[in-house]
């Protein structure tokens, strides 16, 4: 039954994209209704898909690809929400299908991890506050992803369908930098937590993912000292975000993808 639920909530989130990626090809608005109707469908089935296994078993499961599904989940959990008040639904055009694909390879090559159980109170604030901080963050990347499309489509005075569709690029930067705030105080409350619950974050098995995350940390805190300071915005602080964002992807996924598929952990 969760499978069933899943493979519904892929199909509804490249339904979605699709019919967002038309309208702002066309340079209509009249779509929105509809996009926004069946993404929260589409979100609604994937956490019911995501969630029955928990509930079953008591155990939060954060295997590659089921963690991968999570996190698309969250991700596609705010900017839903965001599009509600900000103009952001064209991120979609980018995360609805990643969260399809991710729901598909979870399907292909199911869960074998050990899962946390759920009494595990420290140990779920300290995942929960990581998901939050990654989501947050992934959806900056995508943004600046935007930004930086947007400024290059300006640059050459091509004024179609992206352009007009997208909010003015000061607009853009604020989306950006709200995001990034966010984000960045979520992934210090991870990290905080992280030291605070976790016996050893430099443990052997951990120390990898450890550097990493303080790595990525370095960088969003020097991107907003360097907004502060400096005033950075557009490319330049796309690329210190898409950069921070590598860093996490590599402590999270890159670990797993090591102990999971290569050393059979």
């Amino acid at each position: 039954m969760a499978q069933l639920f899943s493979i519904f909530a892929a199909v509804l989130y490249l339904f979605s994209a699709y019919r967002q990626f038309k309208a702002m090809r066309e340079g209509r608005r009249d779509a929105r209704t509809l996009v926004l109707a069946s993404a929260s469908v589409a979100i609604l089935l994937h956490w019911v898909g995501w969630f029955i296994p928990m509930f079953e078993s008591h155990t939060i499961n954060l295997s590659f690809f089921n963690g991968g599904s999570l996190i698309s989940l969250v991700v596609a959990i705010i900017v839903l929400v965001s599009a509600l008040k900000k103009p952001v639904e064209n991120l979609f055009i980018g995360l609805f299908p990643m969260a399809a694909l991710i729901i598909a390879l979870d399907l292909v090559f199911p869960a074998s991890s050990v899962g946390i159980k759920v009494w595990q109170k420290g140990l779920v604030i300290h995942i929960l506050l990581s998901i939050l901080s990654y989501s947050l963050l992934t959806i900056a990347a995508f943004q600046a992803m935007a930004l930086i499309a947007q400024d290059h489509q300006l640059k050459n005075k091509h004024m179609g369908g992206m352009v007009r569709m997208l909010p003015p690029l000061q607009t853009m930067d604020k989306l950006l930098f709200e995001m990034v705030w966010a984000g960045f105080i979520l992934l210090s409350l991870a990290i905080g937590s992280g030291f605070l619950f976790l016996e050893n974050l430099f443990a052997q098995s951990l120390v990898h993912k450890t550097v990493l995350t303080i790595l990525a940390w370095f960088i969003y805190a020097g991107l907003l000292f360097g907004r502060f300071q400096f005033g950075w915005r557009g490319p330049v602080a796309s690329k210190w975000t898409l950069s921070g964002l590598v860093f996490l992807a590599l402590a999270y996924f890159g670990s797993k993808l090591v102990l999971e598929f290569l050393l059979h952990r």
